[in-house]
Parts: C-alpha cells; structure tokens; sequence
C-alpha cells in the first residue's frame, strides 16, 4: 500500500506543470505540495504495512487449518428408528414383535418408517415372473408383506413404539427397512437364522443411496452387527405348506424357563424382553450377542 501512495505523490508533482497552461501557475503549487504530502505519508506509513502484513499471515493458517479439519472430521452420529425383534411368548413362537428402537446420542424427530418382508414380497416377485401379463400379483398370495409407521418423535430412553408380525418361516427371515427421519435417509438389513437350534442374527443399517453419492469417501455404515454363528439362507420363493413355530400364549408364564431372545406382554399390556438366563450353577447370563440389541441402546457416542 505504501508502494502506491509515494507513486501517487510522485506523479501529482508530474502533473501540476503539465496543467498550468490550463488551471494557472497555483496548479504547480497545489498539486506539487499535495504529491509532497503523499510521499511523506507513503513512507512514514511503511513500518505499519509490515506489521499488518505479518499479522495477518499469523492469521491465515489458523483459519486455513480450522476448515480443513471440519472437512475430514467424522459427521455427526445421526439419530433415528430401526427395527429390531423377539419371539413372542416363547423363543420357538409362531409370532414376533418387532420393536421401534431408538439409535444416536439425541431425540429422533418425524421418522418414517417402511418395513419389508424379503420373504414374501420375493414370492410375489417371483409369482409376477411366472406371469408376465398380469401388472400386480393376486391379493393376499403371501399374506401382508409390508407395514408403515410414522413416529413423530422419540427419545433414547424408553420404547418407540412396537408391532406383531407372523414370519413365514421364524427360522430363516429377512427384512428391508427404510427410515427416513430428520437426521437423514437410512437403510436397515436384518436377517434371522435358528442355527443348532439357536437363533442367531445379522443387521446392517446404512446411509441412504443420496447420501452415499455425495460422500464417495466416507463409511456409509452406520451400524452393524453379526453373529459369529449366524448362517446366511435363501429367501422363500414360495408359500410354505403348513405354518411354523408354535401358537404360544404371549404372557408371562410361571415356573417355564425361557431361552432367549423372548418376549412377552405383561398384564399392564407393556412388551417385556427376557434379559436373563439363569444357568445350572446358579449364575445368570446376560450376554446372548446381537440379541443384547434388545435390552440396550447403541449410539450415545
């Protein structure tokens, strides 16, 4: 800046006789005395362009290194609704319910929730390839495959809600669920195979296919979780002859022994999860896996 007040002075000096013939022998004068005062300025005003000029370089890489980290920093963990589910009355019941449960470290807000039977909508899938012409497949040939729930809001603490469901096969299920809540579009996975005659599951939740297109290089796995035993089957392609597992009564039943993941309605009409096993040297296991997923919240931090 000092630079080009002095170059301005000078040239006003330059000036003041080239315009005499015009403004009159004052213009020498004025315009000679005003370049004179810019020079003066100009130089006296170079120390304090210095000091400027290192301030502010102090202050570049401050700010360039802040942006930078807010760039390649993780995102913040979101928070939303899944669904994930227990043998009701029993752990070889013929009917489920499947629970809203929350994940992330604050509340979920208008979550939209699409839950889908793999199972039966692949044997309408496959009934409309065997018959091309026709545009949907008949009414009830696999029974409900879907369901919807909108959840206006929900906290960690305590349950989001709840619903039953009649698996074609309780040994071997497969869910799609899509959630859509203010924090972002996710997509669920959630399978459930009986292995040696224990259950065992496999649930992935990812960011939605927009957000995965925006953010090529980051994880779009929110959470996952698998058995180590789980065992990955087909899915039905067509209806079973006859229904499997047991019509069990969903309440509480005294002196039975349940085996988990189990659930049952208490007499207050809320759903209770079995959360522990008493084994014969009188010690209690509370660790059953991915079925913990039903006692705990996941995402705080």
């Amino acid at each position: 800046m000092s630079k080009t007040v002095i170059a301005f002075g000078i040239g006003s000096i330059l000036v003041g006789p080239m315009l005499a013939q015009y403004l009159g022998p004052f213009s020498i004068v004025g315009f000679g005395l005003f370049g004179v005062a810019l020079i003066i300025y100009g130089i006296t005003a170079k120390d304090e362009d210095a000091n400027d000029a290192s301030f502010f370089a102090t202050l570049r890489p401050i700010r360039s290194a802040a942006v930078t980290e807010l760039a390649v920093g993780a995102p913040p963990k979101p928070s939303f609704l899944f669904v994930f589910g227990s043998p009701l009355g029993d752990n070889d019941s013929a009917s489920w319910v499947m629970l809203l449960k929350h994940y992330g470290p604050g509340p979920a807000y208008n979550c939209d929730i699409g839950f889908s039977d793999d199972d039966r909508k692949n044997i309408e899938h496959e009934w409309l390839v065997r018959h091309p012409h026709s545009p949907y497949p008949p009414p009830g040939l696999a029974g409900e495959s879907q369901k919807h729930i909108h959840i206006a809001e929900a906290s960690p603490e305590g349950a989001a809600g709840s619903f039953t469901w009649n698996p074609l096969d309780p040994n071997s299920q497969h869910y799609t669920v899509s959630i859509s809540c203010r924090d972002g579009v996710f997509v669920e996975k959630w399978e459930v195979t009986r292995v040696d005659g224990v259950l065992r599951s496999r649930i992935t939740i990812e960011h939605g296919p927009q957000w995965i297109k925006n953010n090529p290089h980051l994880e779009p796995v929110v959470f996952r979780y698998e058995d180590p035993e789980f065992v990955r089957t087909a899915l039905a392609a067509e209806m079973p002859e006859a229904s499997k597992g047991k019509a069990v009564h969903p309440g509480w039943k005294p002196l039975h022994r349940f085996d988990v993941p189990a659930a049952i309605i208490d007499p207050n009409g809320n759903v209770q999860v079995i959360s522990g096993v008493k084994l014969p040297d009188g010690s209690t296991q509370t660790d059953f896996g991915s079925w913990n997923i039903l006692m705990r919240h996941f995402g705080d931090s």
